[in-house]
């Protein structure tokens, strides 16, 4: 009998074997499908498509500092450098085949929801041109707060995912499984509702996590929603850190004084060093709305299609800026933070247009002092080093007041 893999250990083999099986899709008769991570993606994988993420190639690249080479690549190709670092890391790789990583298998089709960004759908567009293969735009409106409106926009997905389906029984000649469908869901909702409860490990005081875990733990129901394997990695992962910090009261920082929300995407080449930066405040980064995004509430009682739009459609980047702000509320009430870092992403101006606004209701709502900073999540050359470390260490100077006149 084999020993059991660690979750670490286990989420490289559930990479590595769906990265082979991915590069080798032909050879098995399936197609790859490049989406957008936050897309219904239980289609494709009941479909025998298998799903690629282009977002997540993009984060690896990024997180290894190569933005900026590959970004200007992309421009030199007349791109502007106001576009998305993911896109412009992306089309400079398939310029240069630049990667730290493998690679990602060339697609076969394209299905593009602007849930989380209007820039995605261009991108994905640029790529199916490129190539002359087919896509399919899945758009979510923005999910408003009038009930009637929202049941409308509900029904007018739910339009679109049978289009959805009637385009890959067409593309493939093979007739759609609902069945195959709502087995997939089953692995769906499990796999969230452990997602969600290693999200909520950040209660705990000192935490457990960091929003640097959370991100790193986040890749496996990115890719590999709808599988077992999916469930088996976030069983073990829960485990571990129930028993080996958890149970023991070990935190990621044990001098831990300051439990801060962070609005955004991360700064993927600054991951470890701001890690570090803020624990030397004593601060640690909990969580946020971004992380939040894929902690899915899939209803089973429900038509498949029905509870797929609800949850697509929802999302917190295609939220009014009011729902927004009540997510992020509950979070502060649940993980009981003290302080907030609101990051205005040059990148992802979806998520960025409504940061000040944010900052302003979170701050009355709350009484707690932000820090806001400007930067881009891939591109070094728009990361000022000297100014953010002096906005990081004036802000816990601005925490430690507030915490003494608030003790």
């Amino acid at each position: 009998m084999s020993e059991k893999l660690n979750s670490k250990e286990l989420s490289k083999k559930i990479t590595n074997d769906y990265l082979d099986e991915a590069f080798n899709a032909h050879e098995k008769g399936k197609l790859v499908g490049y989406t957008t991570a936050i897309s219904p993606v239980e289609l494709f994988v009941a479909h025998d498509v298998i799903p690629i993420y282009p977002e997540n190639h993009a984060v690896a690249n990024l997180t290894a500092k190569k933005g900026a080479e590959l970004c200007s690549v992309t421009e030199s190709m007349g791109y502007t450098s106001h576009l998305c670092a993911y896109a412009r890391s992306d089309l400079g790789y398939r310029e240069t085949g630049m990667t730290v990583t493998r690679g990602i298998p060339k697609p076969d089709i394209f299905m593009a929801c602007n849930a989380q960004c209007f820039t995605l759908t261009k991108w994905f567009q640029v790529l199916a041109r490129r190539g002359n293969l087919p896509i399919f735009i899945f758009d979510t409106p923005e999910f408003i707060m009038d009930k009637k409106a929202r049941e409308e926009i509900i029904k007018y997905c739910v339009v679109q995912l049978k289009e959805l389906i009637e385009w890959l029984e067409g593309i493939t000649k093979k007739k759609f499984d609902y069945d195959r469908l709502r087995e997939v869901m089953k692995y769906s909702a499990e796999a969230s509702i452990l997602y969600k409860k290693f999200l909520d490990m950040a209660q705990y005081k000192p935490s457990p996590i960091s929003i640097f875990d959370c991100l790193i733990g986040m890749a496996i129901t990115v890719y590999r929603r709808g599988t077992p394997e999916a469930i088996e990695y976030y069983k073990t992962l829960c485990e571990e850190i129930m028993e080996n910090k958890v149970n023991k009261g070990i935190g990621v920082l044990q001098n831990e004084k300051y439990r801060l929300y962070w609005e955004n995407l991360p700064v993927w080449f600054k991951f470890s060093d701001h890690a570090k930066l803020l624990g030397s405040y004593g601060g640690v980064i909990l969580t946020s709305l971004y992380v939040h995004a894929w902690s899915f509430e899939f209803d089973l009682s429900k038509d498949p299609l029905v509870t797929l739009a609800e949850n697509y459609v929802s999302r917190f980047s295609n939220s009014t800026i009011e729902d927004r702000a009540n997510m992020a509320l509950d979070l502060f009430k649940r993980y009981d933070m003290n302080g907030m870092i609101m990051f205005m992403n040059r990148s992802c101006k979806a998520v960025s247009f409504a940061v000040p606004s944010l900052k302003d209701i979170l701050t009355k709502k709350t009484g707690i002092p932000a820090l806001v900073f400007e930067s881009d999540m891939g591109d070094q050359r728009f990361y000022s080093e000297a100014q953010i470390r002096t906005r990081i260490e004036a802000y816990f100077e601005t925490l430690d007041r507030f915490q003494r006149k608030t003790a």
